[in-house]
């Protein structure tokens, strides 16, 4: 019974886990589209977090750059394996969002899942730094 009671504890702690960057909690890519002048077009960011609990990510995120803060919609999709599920969110950033962040201090990033869980955190100065640098190529 203990080592249930643990393994339940570990689960919840796991699911819940205190961080401080989105980098922590999850993998995380960046990306920027350019049109065939050299052109920022927008940008997408992929997030894959792995939790215990089968509730998925909702369909929303909101980017905070600085003071500002945009809603955009995003394409989740969630796999699972016998404990585990892996879910995957892709959000579309269209260029207008994006002008700010070439001189931002702190990007956050805030999501939510079914069971009402909300994560909002920023991204580490290193991430930031090397957005910004995707974003002057």
């Amino acid at each position: 019974m203990l080592i249930g009671v643990g393994g339940v504890a570990y689960v919840w702690s796991y699911d819940h886990r205190q961080v401080s960057t989105l980098n922590e909690y999850a993998t995380i890519d960046f990306q920027v589209s350019r049109d065939g002048k050299g052109n920022l077009e927008g940008g997408v960011l992929s997030l894959w977090v792995h939790r215990y609990d089968s509730s998925k990510i909702l369909p929303q995120v909101t980017l905070y750059v600085d003071e500002e803060s945009f809603e955009f919609p995003a394409a989740t999709k969630q796999t699972s394996t016998r404990f585990e599920h892996e879910n995957k969110l892709f959000v579309s950033f269209p260029k207008e969002s994006l002008k700010n962040l070439q001189s931002a201090r702190e990007v956050r990033i805030k999501f939510s899942y079914e069971d009402g869980q909300e994560i909002n955190l920023p991204i580490s100065q290193n991430e930031l730094i090397n957005w910004q640098k995707k974003l002057r190529w």
